[in-house]
């Protein structure tokens, strides 16, 4: 009998690496990874950048069921303009299209559990976007929702074991009250493969729990009972998390890309319900003590010892590359080339009589020039995708703002059927000295599209 081939994208981060474990022995398994890395046993390393829909399309090639498990809170450039819930769509849409268009048969999306009313944070909001887009691509999705994944070398986990090892004091805002969930990695992980086997669990929504009603004030106590430390918690009527997030950063070692989603979400009331059958069959941990005591006993920590947290770090790439994605308003009435003529024709009069915008006659090339200078700032190469209407995709091959002629480009993009429209500039290498462009140019491109927007959606509105 022939083995599925499934693909893990997020092959390298916490639930994913446990994953692939537990799959190379049923399964032929495709990791994605940004780094290149030889195949192993039961394991093909596939390289993948999912900001590139070619290499996203390469990297899915022949696969059955794909898995994705990634969230982009951490910047991918030297310098990132944009959101990482913006991000979210560019990167799932790059995927749900890859799957559609290989014939993936399943998708299978951790997500994050949502309130049920109330305050919902950008974190689990984007979370809820991105499930939007994989549904988009008509394959079917199964999502699965869960709170906070307890295990060793979680950054949950490590965040609280570092609070609690370095403050013998710990004020304690109204946020740290909100309910929660917490749910142990290898029960994550066990209900990730059987999403493979359960027919149950094929295209349906999940929320993975395991019934322990929690708030995050309960978690540092339990936290600190389980490394044998006393800890003074003082309750404070403060709702606000700018301090909250500052004073995590510090003290944890994580970063503040990190922290500072992680913190807003904590906001949000989630709701506390008891695990569904499909789900309680492979929940083996009922209680947050009895995930610490495991969590520590794998890590080799005992009650006592003070390990210093791994401090998380934004990878800085040796090249100065650019990466800005930015949200522009829905666009029902038009696509992404209508869209992407508006700004041809839109940006020089913004800046008239200053710049030009130049179609070369018998070329898929535009110049974007000063009107007192006769060499382009840039110049651009339109890429033929075809039929395929929800981009339009432009090639940075030159130009005195540019220091290369083969990377970076801008694109615009609709997804979900036009649910979301994104503008984006990807791995631009600018040739202005690097602080002179993050004081000029940088923030001039980020006040042009935002006044884009405003421009799209007065277009839209002559269609209501």
């Amino acid at each position: 009998m022939t083995r599925r081939v499934v693909a893990v994208a997020g092959a390298t981060g916490f639930v994913g690496s446990h994953l692939l474990d537990a799959l190379r022995e049923r399964f032929d398994v495709v990791a994605l990874t940004r780094t290149p890395r030889a195949s192993e046993d039961g394991i093909v390393w596939r390289e993948c950048d999912l900001f590139s829909s070619s290499s996203t399309l390469a990297a899915l090639r022949g696969v059955d069921v794909a898995f994705y498990l990634v969230h982009s809170m951490m910047p991918s450039s030297r310098l990132f303009q944009g959101d990482f819930h913006d991000t979210d769509l560019l990167l799932a849409d790059n995927f749900a299209k890859a799957c559609a268009h290989h014939g993936v048969k399943q998708i299978v999306y951790l997500g994050g559990l949502v309130p049920a009313s109330g305050f919902v944070s950008a974190h689990l909001a984007s979370r809820l976007e991105v499930e939007g887009v994989l549904q988009s691509s008509g394959i079917p999705v199964t999502c699965l929702r869960a709170g906070m994944v307890v295990g060793p070398g979680g950054s949950s986990f490590e965040i609280l074991r570092s609070l609690v090892s370095r403050l013998p004091w710990m004020v304690l805002p109204r946020w740290t009250r909100s309910s929660g969930q917490a749910i142990f990695l290898d029960d994550v992980v066990a209900v990730l493969v059987a999403t493979l086997d359960d027919p149950a669990l094929a295209g349906g929504t999940f929320d993975v729990v395991n019934g322990e009603a929690l708030c995050y004030e309960d978690l540092l106590r339990e936290t600190a009972a389980a490394l044998g430390k006393q800890r003074r918690m003082v309750p404070v009527p403060i709702a606000s998390t700018g301090f909250s997030k500052r004073w995590v950063q510090l003290f944890s070692g994580a970063s503040y890309e990190l922290v500072s989603p992680l913190i807003d979400s904590l906001q949000c009331d989630l709701p506390r319900m008891q695990p569904r059958p499909e789900i309680a069959r492979h929940v083996r941990h009922g209680t947050f003590a009895s995930m610490l005591a495991e969590t520590l006993r794998r890590s080799g920590t005992t009650p006592r010892a003070d390990a210093a947290p791994a401090r998380s770090r934004t990878r800085r790439p040796g090249t100065p590359t650019v990466r800005s994605i930015q949200r522009l308003p829905a666009m029902p009435h038009h696509d992404a080339r209508d869209v992407s003529d508006a700004y041809m024709r839109w940006l020089p009069r913004l800046f008239r009589p200053f710049i030009r915008v130049e179609r070369v006659p018998g070329t898929a090339r535009v110049t974007f020039s000063l009107a007192f200078l006769r060499a382009p700032l840039l110049v651009l190469e339109l890429i033929d995708l075809g039929e395929d209407r929800s981009r339009n995709k432009f090639h940075i091959v030159g130009g005195m703002l540019s220091r290369t002629t083969t990377t970076g480009w801008l694109e615009f993009r609709q997804v979900a059927h036009k649910r979301y429209t994104l503008a984006a500039i990807q791995e631009f290498v600018p040739a202005l000295p690097w602080l002179i462009y993050i004081a000029t140019q940088a923030p001039l491109h980020a006040w042009v599209m935002r006044r884009f927007g405003e421009h799209l959606a007065a277009l839209e509105r002559t269609h209501d």
